[in-house]
């Protein structure tokens, strides 16, 4: 009770995040969602000790063998993890709106500190603070001289990473408030997913002597780059004496200074009130456009497959994250060392691939189905149609957008690895097979563990924790299926039983199907209110 009645506001933020988390253990599956939470943390524990491992013997290494000057290339892997992490793995960043706490009567000067060490609290930003603390601990072993001076330098490099990670997170917010911003991020996001498979390629070319060499006169102008980017003059302070490590220390501070004045001024703006909202444009006569009209479907089902697709065009993160499995699956194929094995002798290897790829991203579609929907989830109650129907009309929709995606990519492989028939045929059954136990599964868990996406709030994930574990459990089956049905064909030496098998499971999987389909209706009507209330607050 002390610490409620509290007029720490620090404590008060806490109390703030303790209570959200609290109430939502209310209903039944928040409680199964947080089992699979604490397994997720286990997992990430183990990450995290892993790695700090790494990053401590790293430093230990590069000081004993008199490489220190490598280090700025720890920090600057630091550096990138600290700013790119929360974007790309947006869903797992702290999920207050500082808007809303702009509206109660505090001073900028305590809003500005509580936005901060909201941010602090980020797992990355944990994450990255004790990767440092692992690199200062392996300077103290190694070189206790300098751990002093390299502790008030990783103390600056962290500052600056805070500071200018508030920044980008404001900035990816301001643009996902509007639906344009939202359209411009996803170019900008998948250039950020692919970097680190262009990255990997062109050292491999790099290392083969097939790649572009720089001239050698720019090869200084790259280290004198190297030495003023953030993570080289943090390095410089505590590897350098004298006049050098003062003026890495002045630079430091002067870059770290400039970010405090533009999240002061991004701040700012926010606390007094500023608002992102869409361009209005003024139409003269109101024109009414007809609906679509999807072959073989009736109009019902055309009309809920219009509105799905609107409402996904409209979820940036959602189509990039169905195209960056294509993107990727493509970008491997054309890699020269990946042509050469396995897919140079086995075609149907690269199509199977690419039909994995597809799949895994399903998940993203069908497991939180309502999820955009929102308040608007009662109004599939409130009108005539049947339930039923309206998961169908979905689940239709779903699959046509990665059906569509697998037969042109498809034909692209085909072209180029001239995949025997009988191998496309098996693999497209599989992946049709495959595609409706993923929806039959969707459906089920959609209802079960619903959860409310918000398009302008960069932390709003697209399913649940528990829809992601469940997916697994849905995978991990699949997957161990298919591996024994082609371990029995290479075994027994029988090409064409894998294309029986696929069949058979694929009626199976419509009668699995209809069963869940129908478990799935009866479930909402049972749980209205909870799913509601998931959906809607």
């Amino acid at each position: 009770m002390a610490l409620a009645d509290s007029n720490n506001h620090f404590v008060l933020l806490v109390l703030l995040r303790w209570r959200l988390f609290a109430n939502s253990l209310h209903r039944p599956s928040r409680r199964a969602e947080l089992g699979l939470r604490i397994l997720w943390s286990l997992l990430i524990g183990i990450f995290i000790l892993v790695t700090s491992a790494a990053f401590f013997g790293l430093t230990l290494a590069l000081l004993k063998t008199g490489r220190s000057e490598l280090l700025d290339i720890a920090l600057l892997f630091i550096l990138l993890i600290w700013q790119l992490g929360p974007i790309l793995f947006e869903g797992y960043s702290p999920g207050l709106n500082f808007r809303e706490v702009a509206r109660y009567p505090i001073s900028f000067r305590l809003y500005f500190l509580l936005t901060v060490a909201y941010g602090a609290s980020d797992s990355v930003a944990i994450t990255c603070s004790i990767w440092l603390l692992c690199m200062w601990v392996g300077v103290l072993v190694a070189r206790p001289d300098l751990a002093l001076a390299a502790a008030f330098a990783f103390l600056l490099f962290a500052i600056f990473n805070l500071l200018c990670n508030r920044i980008i997170v404001g900035l990816f917010e301001r643009f996902q408030s509007t639906r344009k911003g939202r359209e411009r991020i996803v170019f900008i996001t998948l250039i950020l997913l692919l970097t680190p498979q262009l990255l990997q390629f062109s050292a491999r070319a790099w290392l083969n002597g097939h790649a572009f060499k720089l001239p050698s006169s720019l090869l200084p102008t790259l280290a004198r780059v190297r030495d003023l980017l953030p993570s080289g003059l943090t390095a410089h302070i505590f590897l350098f004496e004298g006049p050098n490590a003062l003026q890495a220390i002045a630079g430091l501070l002067l870059i770290t200074g400039f970010i405090f004045l533009l999240l002061f001024r991004q701040l700012r703006a926010v606390f007094q009130g500023e608002i992102y909202s869409e361009a209005y444009t003024v139409h003269r006569e109101l024109t009414v456009r007809q609906g679509w009209q999807v072959p073989t479907v009736d109009e019902v089902t055309s009309a809920i497959v219009e509105k799905e697709l609107r409402y996904l065009r409209q979820n940036s993160r959602l189509i990039l994250q169905l195209i960056y499995p294509p993107v990727v699956f493509l970008l491997l194929i054309f890699n020269g060392p990946v042509r050469k094995f396995p897919f140079a002798t086995k075609p149907s290897g690269l199509l199977a691939g690419l039909a994995g790829f597809l799949l895994l991203s399903l998940p993203n579609l069908s497991y939180n189905t309502f999820g955009m929907d929102k308040e608007g989830f009662g109004r599939w109650l409130l009108s005539p149609l049947p339930l039923r129907k309206v998961f169908l009309a979905k689940n239709l929709t779903h699959g046509g957008i990665l059906t569509l995606l697998y037969l042109v990519v498809t034909a692209i492989v085909i072209a180029v690895a001239h995949v025997d028939l009988l191998n496309v045929a098996t693999v497209t059954v599989s992946f049709f097979a495959v595609l409706i136990l993923q929806l039959a599964a969707g459906n089920l868990i959609s209802v079960y563990w619903p959860k409310r996406i918000e398009l302008t709030q960069m932390n709003s994930k697209m399913s649940s924790n528990a829809a992601g574990f469940a997916s697994l459990l849905v995978i991990f089956p699949i997957m161990a299926i298919f591996g024994l049905i082609a371990l029995a064909a290479w075994n027994w030496q029988l090409s064409w039983l894998p294309l029986v098998l696929g069949i058979v499971l694929l009626a199976g999987g419509y009668k699995l199907y209809s069963y869940l389909l129908d478990r799935s209706v009866a479930y909402t009507y049972a749980h209205i209110e909870e799913i509601s209330g998931n959906l809607g607050v």
